[in-house]
């Protein structure tokens, strides 16, 4: 499994890093693909630090990646990596440089070796996004454009032809993509981040056609509560989610409200495991209620069909 983020969508990337890594029964190798190694095992490492080591099954590796800009290196590291395995996330942020590792086998973390353990990718997640209008975020070119349409088009198609194993992918976008003539997406969508993610969308149903795997689109409302980027807040997470995480789930753009990225993590994790989500593309609100069981998802993916 890859999972791809980004920016504002890494808090929810690493939400469904750790549910992989502690689901029940199921010992995920999760590998993290970033911009920054660094920054990702100073991330992930604090969330380990306030899970249980015993709620921890699968492994975890961190390779450094990027696929914003012209650089085609990128692309080459992309086609090892989605030869693999489970739960790889892909950080867009800061720049267009592409970063490079050692290939030797010495070391735990060598590319090689990574390469080496990773051989049955079936499923791929992308949660990858920018700011909708112009910030300090946006410096090295990473614009909407670049990001929720260039970088979600380059992973669908290399996914396409070089993943022949691959079963199921998941793009996290948002509501509204197809409603930029409607108040407020008509002002968030003034420097095109709507139509990029719209892009995107159609670019990851047409690379499901040419390889032959289901896709899911996840749309969420604004995203909202713990965890943050900002690892002062880390400890947030321990109060977010759990028995109330409900969620309102409809077929097609239709929803408005706010979405608690816990929720989020979790419909994007049933995406991947949900025996009856194929391809479907929903958008889905936080409500007070229960959180959904595996069987309410079920019944609900084949509602959307």
């Amino acid at each position: 499994m890859l999972v791809y983020a980004a920016n504002g969508a890494l808090a929810v990337a690493d939400l469904v890093t750790r549910k992989l890594r502690s689901r029940q029964g199921k010992a995920y190798n999760v590998c993290v693909l970033a911009r920054s190694e660094a920054k990702a095992r100073e991330l992930l490492d604090d969330a380990d630090s306030n899970t249980s080591n015993n709620d921890i099954e699968g492994g975890l590796n961190v390779v450094e990646l990027n696929l914003v800009g012209d650089d085609k290196a990128g692309d080459e590291q992309l086609c090892e990596a989605i030869k693999g395995e489970l739960a790889i996330r892909y950080c867009v942020e800061g720049g267009v440089k592409t970063s490079t590792r050692d290939e030797s086998d010495s070391g735990g973390g060598s590319r090689r070796g990574y390469v080496d353990t990773l051989s049955n990718a079936t499923g791929i997640v992308i949660s990858v996004g920018t700011t909708a209008f112009p910030t300090k975020r946006w410096a090295g070119g990473n614009t909407p454009q670049a990001i929720d349409q260039e970088a979600v088009s380059r992973i669908a198609n290399l996914a396409a032809s070089n993943c022949p194993s691959l079963r199921r992918m998941v793009l996290l976008t948002s509501v509204g993509v197809y409603r930029t003539d409607q108040m407020p997406f008509l002002i968030l969508n003034l420097f095109g981040v709507l139509d990029a993610k719209r892009s995107g969308e159609n670019a990851v149903k047409a690379a499901a056609s040419e390889g032959n795997f289901s896709y899911s689109i996840v749309r969420p409302g604004r995203l909202v509560g713990g965890p943050y980027t900002n690892l002062d807040l880390a400890k947030l997470f321990q109060i977010e989610g759990g028995a109330e995480n409900g969620v309102t789930v409809d077929k097609g753009d239709t929803l408005l409200g706010d979405c608690k990225r816990d929720a989020c993590a979790e419909a994007v994790v049933q995406c991947l495991e949900n025996e009856s989500c194929l391809d479907v593309e929903f958008s889905m609100i936080s409500n007070e209620e229960m959180a959904l069981t595996t069987e309410q998802w079920g019944e609900a993916f084949v509602g959307m069909r």
